[in-house]
């Protein structure tokens, strides 16, 4: 009797030990970075990382699980952010267009040199999980505000 008794405990032990075991914690948030960047040039890229932060205060990265949207609408209202002018692969790596140039940036007179006003900049909309998060990306690859070699001043 002892013995079954025994038995039972180190059996009631063992499923309290291994349900504990392989908890799962949920998914609090999505983060991207950089934030924000600048593409200068034509085939210019810049890679992003996406980071899943968990209830249990651990990350980790989810850049090729995720899936990225480039925001064009204001293509229609703002003839430099065209349509195609700038990608995002499944890698999470953005691109600019050889053949679709944007200047989404332009420089303005600021006392003693020039300075640069973002004036219309893609959003990437990253999801993963159902959860979502953005990323702005202004490009300089045209002909009125990057010439190859650096950027041209009105």
């Amino acid at each position: 009797m002892v013995r079954r008794a025994l038995i039972l405990m180190c059996v009631g032990c063992m499923a309290l030990f291994m349900a504990s075991c392989g908890q799962t914690y949920e998914l609090q948030s999505i983060s991207v970075s950089p934030t924000t960047a600048n593409l200068e040039g034509i085939n210019t890229t810049q890679a992003f990382t996406v980071t899943a932060h968990y209830s249990n205060t651990k990350t980790e990265d989810v850049t090729v699980k995720s899936r990225y949207q480039v925001s064009q609408a204001t293509a229609a209202t703002d003839p430099d952010t065209p349509n195609g002018a700038l990608s995002v692969n499944n890698s999470g790596v953005a691109e600019t267009s050889s053949t679709v140039w944007a200047c989404t940036w332009a420089y303005a007179a600021a006392g003693k040199g020039y300075v640069y006003g973002i004036t219309s900049p893609y959003i990437v909309t990253v999801t993963y999980s159902g959860f979502t998060t953005t990323t702005a990306i202004a490009v300089a690859s045209g002909p009125t505000c990057y010439d190859g070699i650096s950027y041209l001043h009105p």
